[in-house]
């Protein structure tokens, strides 16, 4: 569910108007994929998830609906903006009970099976844990977020043993991990009270650089003689105590590449 995850990264979780009923609660998160530049041209969100809902009721139980976009394209990132309600929206769902978690999809061609793997292994964790009530009665988007990184890592736990489902259990604080006997590595806590710990890492033909908040920390991973071949297998590794997990990356000329990474406490 690495799109969720990189969702709550980027502080795509929003509270969602209260009282906003289903259309306006599809517009206000239809704006937030409309401003995401990785989105094709020409494709007006709003529109789009309107037209969907008219072919058939996103919501798929549970207090969830999953509303979406079809990218025209074959290439793209799966991305979602999140939308929780503690009162509930009435979504017209099938079950007529009110929806409390909205996660609109961009959905490009080729993320078709990723989107509905990722839908399923949500539906499987929420299940798993007991249904909807954490979401429906959190007092605040810390607690949703809490509870979502539960599910992402319950998620992830069912989708084999190279995922990263053991490794997110996320809290809010400082930690210290070493890299190398000779060496501390500490990872700090993010400023802005999330529970993922972002950083992008730089390789070129000669060296790597690591762009974090921390210097320390940033020259000490530099220092990691296979970092590059770790960032290229595209699996999650370890350093003590944490999982460093690659959400994207992109090739520029003269073969570099950037790396968007998180670091996730394994306390």
């Amino acid at each position: 569910m690495r799109s969720i995850l990189t969702a709550l990264q980027d502080g795509r979780l929003f509270e969602l108007p209260e009282g906003a009923d289903k259309a306006r609660v599809l517009a206000f998160l239809a704006r937030i994929l409309d401003a995401n530049p990785n989105i094709e041209s020409g494709i007006d969100a709003g529109d789009e998830v309107v037209r969907r809902e008219q072919e058939g009721n996103t919501a798929v139980g549970l207090g969830v609906a999953v509303p979406h976009v079809r990218g025209r394209k074959e290439e793209g990132e799966l991305f979602c903006a999140i939308g929780w309600s503690a009162q509930g929206v009435n979504y017209l769902a099938s079950d007529d009970k009110p929806v409390h978690l909205v996660v609109m999809y961009y959905i490009p061609g080729a993320q078709k099976n990723i989107y509905l793997k990722e839908i399923s292994s949500l539906v499987k964790a929420i299940k798993k844990s007991g249904g909807i009530e954490p979401i429906s009665g959190a007092t605040d988007l810390n607690a949703v977020r809490n509870q979502l990184l539960d599910w992402v890592s319950s998620g992830l736990g069912d989708a084999g043993p190279e995922s990263v489902a053991r490794m997110i259990r996320l809290e809010v604080r400082t930690a210290q991990a070493s890299h190398e006997p000779a060496s501390e590595i500490s990872i700090p806590a993010p400023t802005d009270g999330s529970k993922v710990n972002s950083f992008n890492v730089l390789i070129t033909p000669t060296t790597s650089y690591v762009l974090g908040p921390d210097s320390e920390w940033t020259r000490n991973l530099e220092k990691d003689p296979q970092l590059s071949n770790k960032l290229a297998a595209g699996h999650t590794f370890s350093l003590p105590g944490f999982s460093i997990i690659v959400t994207s990356s992109k090739v520029y000329p003269a073969a570099r590449i950037l790396y968007e990474c998180v670091a996730v406490h394994v306390g």
